[in-house]
């Protein structure tokens, strides 16, 4: 009888938690507009972003062979019902292929429309010295080197 009363409650216990990933998976955005985006910088970038259900942020932009900077990587939550907040690292060499700096890409962007379509949004460029910490208490209050807005649709 005991061993039927754990096994009961460890199965509710699994669905319970199965029931309820959704506050698990980025705290939202909703969390089925995770996905890869194709962006438009209105300073013509294009962008791939792809934020993944569990809050992992990555990017590749069309500018990097230009100004010698890695892929992005980095982390998204929701922000309000249709939006969310990102931040993205990259790293950027000179003309050497030394690293040069840091930069660190504050994101945010909403939903446009019905749906996890189409995004829109905007975006400010840090740039920090290679031993210098872009997450750190103060990384905000850097004046952004680079700001601009964007539009995206969703790659289905």
């Amino acid at each position: 009888m005991k061993t039927t009363l754990v096994h009961a409650l460890l199965l509710a216990f699994v669905l319970l938690l199965a029931g309820s990933t959704a506050p698990l998976l980025a705290h939202g955005f909703p969390a089925n507009c995770a996905g890869t985006y194709l962006t438009q910088e209105g300073g013509g970038a294009r962008d791939f972003w792809t934020l993944s259900a569990d809050g992992t942020f990555l990017g590749t932009t069309s500018t990097q062979p230009l100004f010698n900077f890695s892929n992005q990587q980095g982390t998204w939550k929701k922000d309000g019902n249709d939006g969310a907040k990102g931040i993205l690292l990259a790293f950027v060499f000179d003309d050497d292929k030394a690293l040069a700096s840091i930069a660190r890409i504050d994101i945010s962007l909403e939903t446009v429309g019905n749906g996890c379509n189409h995004v829109a949004g905007s975006l400010a460029v840090r740039i920090f010295a290679p031993d210098e910490d872009p997450l750190g208490p103060g990384a905000t209050s850097v004046p952004p080197a680079f700001t601009d807005t964007f539009t995206g649709n969703r790659v289905k």
